[in-house]
């Protein structure tokens, strides 16, 4: 059985809102705390992981039920967490908190994203203009949750790096759009898609573009070197549990993946000494080069200058047109001309030169800032390793400096889109960022005509939608735009496109746990409050850790869809329940959420029940509790119960049936003689067989050659016939001429008279002169 120590216990039983509140509309939070001991506590109710209230209460020794008074806030998908702190001792915190979702109907809510001030400013003030609820933060502030998230229709990045975005940032803002069915809108600018460092993040894979462009002929060729440091110190991890070396690699990886095959590449290490992994080569071999990378291994000292001269050696008389060094290393080396040696690079050579640093670099190190600024390149200080990868990919689009195209065009419509519906054309723009559109991307406006990158493309990804704009919303590039009529217009549709939630109130969903397993019930009915049937529905779930999984609903009664999941983590899961009847008559889409307990062990009455369930085990198996006196699972008390079962019969016929074996064994002797006739005996019949089969076929054979014999005597007759009549012929034409004398007859062949019917020896071949001589001496 499950116990615990005799102790107080407090724990949140229960916690419950309305399921729907208008937006600024007043509502109730009622909550259950149970206690077994009084004592004083403190309640906290967060929304989206923001505290909302707080206040102190006394709990009372049994249930405590509150009710408290909230304010709902913007329109959006909100979940609500209580959590009960209480002052004394306390066994388990994980029944201290429990959540609860509610959906605030009102106008759409939208947050921006942005670096600067000036990148949101005329954005902020349009979309407000048309009537949605605009938040603004920065980076940083974007939540990390996919609660937090869902309060809002559309997330927008205006000219963000991603680099300023953490990976589980990313992440999260991926499974919004693509399993909650959540609007994601990236707004461009120096900044932003390949100069950000999207390629290969969870924002290229949310994007209707690709960072790399495809046409070769436009991306000068390249030469980049990477100079790594690989001291022992780059062997230690940090909080991602990866050591610092690996991730350098895993950059480099990355980096090349981005290169194009006319590009060349080398890669250096350096400790105490420089050494090439890989001499500088054209990047058509990627997997070739990417496994040297891989034969990287830390240990020794810090010798940047050695790398450096060992990178100057080789790379001044490379031919490409652009040239460039990426050096990494957490620095703790000598600085003794390292600045004045990537000036000459860059002043004389047109080497540029880009630090990344790691960790924290001591104020005496300073010097990698002033070799990026010498090198022409830049500095970037890590404190979050997890970035390095999409720091060395940023680096490698600018050192191509072909991604970002700064001049005066008019865009061009591509095709017809909602987001476009009363507008026939748009002014001028002053630069844009150039992407690749995806295969399956449907590109609305288009830039200069001798490029024609796309400059405002859409897709679905998902369950949501997102679209690239890769010009941007301020004066920098879109002056003319700012002042546009349609400016509000413009984005006012864009943004709206990209939110899908709501379009059909009508569905009720809700999940009921069932033991090991949660039921996801729909029920569905239109405005009238007819039932609606024949629709296909499709729930697409997210549980805490982010993973997803799609479940079909299959309808079981009038208007009603179920579907049936095995919940595996505790928390918050959220739900989007997409769909649409046979005629498409009936859109729905949906997000909600379910909150999976803590596991019932941490209930307070969990003992109680294992309890009686042992008991009942006892009960059905004819046993007794052991729980007053568990020392008399010892006791020696069981009544003995003998039984036996006659074997005799068994025996005696084993016996019956060896007893012939055992006489044969002792009583017969067998040699090879008996064993060869017993072999013949066995095979006689076969043999037989054979032997009749034998003497058949020697008859046939005599058969045979008889029939050939007489077939020979009649061939025989038939010629000495032939030719009797034709000297008949001849006889009768010729004149008589008078008989010659008889010749003597031929000697009697010697030995024994032939055999009645047979012709004697040699008569054969004088038949036919004989039978012509006695018709002749008739004739006569």
């Amino acid at each position: 059985p499950v116990t615990r120590e005799p102790g107080p216990e407090v724990q949140v039983s229960d916690v419950r809102v309305p399921g729907v509140v208008n937006a600024g509309q007043e509502f109730d939070l009622s909550l259950t705390v149970e206690a077994q001991e009084a004592a004083p506590a403190t309640i906290t109710v967060l929304a989206s992981g923001e505290i909302i209230h707080q206040e102190p209460v006394d709990l009372e020794a049994g249930a405590n039920r509150f009710t408290l008074a909230l304010t709902a806030g913007g329109s959006g998908f909100r979940d609500f967490q209580v959590q009960v702190d209480p002052e004394g001792a306390d066994q388990f915190f994980q029944n201290n908190r429990l959540s609860t979702f509610s959906q605030i109907i009102g106008p759409p809510r939208v947050l921006i994203v942005r670096t600067d001030d000036a990148e949101s400013q005329y954005l902020a003030d349009a979309l407000t203009a048309s009537g949605l609820v605009v938040d603004v933060v920065a980076p940083r502030e974007l939540p990390i949750g996919v609660a937090a998230l869902a309060q809002y229709g559309t997330v927008i990045l205006a000219n963000v790096p991603a680099t300023e975005l953490s990976a589980r940032r990313m992440d999260v803002l991926q499974a919004y759009v693509r399993d909650l069915g959540g609007g994601l809108v990236v707004v461009g600018g120096p900044n932003a898609f390949g100069p950000g460092g999207y390629f290969e993040t969870p924002l290229e894979e949310a994007l209707p573009v690709q960072m790399r462009l495809l046409d070769q002929q436009r991306v000068p060729q390249l030469t980049i070197t990477y100079l790594i440091d690989r001291s022992g110190s780059m062997a230690s991890i940090g909080l991602s549990g990866v050591p610092n070396l690996e991730l350098g690699k895993e950059a480099i990886i990355r980096s090349i993946d981005f290169l194009q095959p006319t590009d060349r590449a080398g890669v250096i290490s350096f400790d105490t000494g420089g050494a090439w992994i890989a001499e500088i080569q054209p990047v058509v071999n990627r997997i070739a080069l990417q496994n040297l990378v891989g034969t990287l291994r830390p240990g020794g000292g810090t010798d940047i200058r050695a790398g450096m001269t060992t990178v100057a050696n080789t790379l001044t008389g490379d031919p490409s047109p652009r040239k460039h060094i990426i050096l990494l290393t957490d620095g703790g080396a000598d600085p003794s001309g390292l600045v004045e040696m990537t000036a000459d690079l860059y002043q004389n050579y047109d080497i540029t030169t880009s630090v990344v640093a790691i960790g924290d670099v001591a104020p005496s190190q300073t010097f990698l800032d002033d070799m990026a600024e010498a090198g022409g390149g830049n500095y970037h200080m890590v404190d979050v390793v997890e970035a390095i990868p999409t720091i060395f990919t940023l680096e490698t689009v600018l050192a191509t400096r072909s991604y970002l195209m700064e001049q005066p065009f008019v865009p061009s419509i591509a095709s017809s889109s909602p987001i476009l519906d009363g507008i026939t054309s748009a002014p001028p723009l002053l630069g844009y960022v150039a992407t690749s559109p995806k295969q399956t991307a449907q590109v609305i406006l288009v830039g200069p005509t001798e490029y024609n990158d796309p400059l405002l493309a859409s897709w679905q990804y998902g369950l949501g939608r997102s679209v690239a704009f890769t010009s941007d919303a301020t004066a920098r590039w879109a002056s003319s735009w700012v002042t546009w009529d349609e400016f509000a217009r413009f984005w006012n549709q864009t943004v709206r496109w990209t939110i899908t939630e709501g379009i059909n109130s009508s569905v009720e969903t809700r999940v009921v746990m069932e033991g090991e397993q949660a039921r996801v019930v729909v029920d569905a009915r239109d405005a009238g409050g007819e039932f609606l049937n024949g629709l296909s529905l499709n729930a697409s779930l997210v549980d805490p850790n982010l993973g997803a999984a799609a479940v079909p609903l299959r309808q079981v009664a009038p208007g009603r869809y179920e579907a049936v999941f095995t919940p595996t983590a505790e928390g918050a899961y959220f739900l989007a329940v997409t769909g649409a009847g046979s005629d498409a008559s009936v859109q729905v889409n949906q997000r909600t959420g379910w909150v999976m307990s803590y596991s019932a062990e941490y209930s307070l009455r969990a003992d109680a029940g294992n309890f009686d369930l042992l008991a009942d085990m006892a009960a059905l198996t004819g046993g007794r509790s052991l729980a007053d006196d568990p020392a008399a699972v010892f006791a020696h008390n069981l009544d003995f119960e003998t039984a036996s079962t006659p074997l005799y019969p068994w025996l005696l016929l084993a016996a019956l049936l060896l007893l012939p074996v055992d006489i044969a064994v002792r009583r017969l002797i067998v040699t090879r003689s008996d064993l060869a006739r017993i072999r013949m005996a066995l095979f006689r019949g076969a043999a037989a067989a054979e032997a009749q089969s034998e003497r058949l076929a020697g008859l046939m054979g005599a058969k045979a050659r008889a029939q050939q014999r007489a077939d020979e005597q009649a061939e025989g007759v038939g010629s000495t016939a032939a030719a009797l009549r034709s000297r008949r012929s001849a006889t009768r034409s010729a004149p008589v001429q008078p008989a010659a004398p008889r010749p003597p007859e031929p000697p009697r062949p010697s030995g024994p008279p032939p055999s009645p019917g047979q012709a004697p020896a040699g008569e054969a071949e004088n038949v036919a002169a004989r039978l012509l001589q006695k018709r002749r001496e008739r004739g006569q």
